[in-house]
């Protein structure tokens, strides 16, 4: 194989990643189902510089089932934020989820831009793009439920396309890969793949005075797969005492003192 043929784990182009994972680990087809529609921008026929620096043309087709909780177009269907998708238990082979990343809430949200001293200010840009959830606890429920959801429908060897990163909330930094990680695990399904996407230009907060965590200039598209029969078997060195001082640590350290 040609180092000019070599599928890279890092890119510059969402588009570029996606038809990579397309072809390495759907069969070149087209995806089934995409339950974050939104207005399709993941799909069509693209024109990008590739992770060689080479410029490249290729096509990632429509998705035969698009869902998504707040449908753009006609043939989207809709599905509740907290529902089940619209398929029978293992009835279909691949599945897109590209949920929100961001926490915000307050005023701030439906602030308008402004003028001042002859420059325009724009407020809350990052909310303003992109979706979000509040509080945490609702991120999190989010992609816990989507996680199951999607091992729920997917058949024996189906492949989940999960696109999250970290962001930071309330001066913390939050770890939603990582997490989703642990989800999708807990569930069954099994690692197969990990892109990163790097940006080579970040939306700069203007609330931020002081930076107290690195800008993040990646995100992630996360490859599962819904067999175990390869699956690196983790706990396999530890005793059963030394998985349950594990498992009770995550426990202990992961629940808020004011849990109900």
């Amino acid at each position: 194989m040609d180092y000019k043929d070599v599928i890279k784990s890092i890119g510059y182009s969402q588009h570029e990643i996606l038809y990579n994972i397309m072809q390495l680990h759907n069969g070149g087809e087209s995806f089934d189902c995409d339950m974050t529609y939104s207005v399709g921008n993941f799909y069509g026929k693209f024109n990008v510089v590739g992770s060689h620096g080479e410029r490249i043309e290729f096509e990632i087709p429509q998705p035969k089932y698009k869902l998504d909780v707040c449908p753009q177009y006609d043939d989207v269907i809709k599905i509740e934020p907290l529902g089940n998708l619209p398929f029978a238990d293992a009835s279909i082979k691949s599945i897109v989820i590209d949920l929100p990343f961001v926490i915000s809430s307050g005023p701030s949200i439906n602030a308008e831009d402004e003028i001042r001293d002859g420059k325009l200010i724009k407020k809350n840009i990052i909310s303003k793009r992109f979706a979000y959830f509040y509080p945490v606890s609702q991120l999190l429920a989010a992609y816990k439920h989507w996680l199951e959801e999607a091992y729920r429908v997917l058949s024996e060897d189906g492949i989940l396309i999960l696109k999250t990163q970290p962001t930071i909330t309330g001066s913390k930094f939050l770890n939603t890969p990582y997490y989703s990680r642990m989800i999708a695990h807990s569930v069954g399904f099994d690692d197969l793949d990990e892109f990163v996407l790097l940006a080579k230009n970040r939306l700069i907060s203007g609330k931020v005075k002081k930076q107290q965590h690195a800008r993040s200039f990646h995100s992630y598209f996360l490859v599962f797969k819904k067999s175990l029969r390869k699956k690196i078997s983790y706990f396999d060195f530890m005793s059963d005492k030394e998985i349950s001082m594990l498992l009770d640590g995550l426990k202990k350290n992961n629940l808020s003192k004011k849990r109900r």
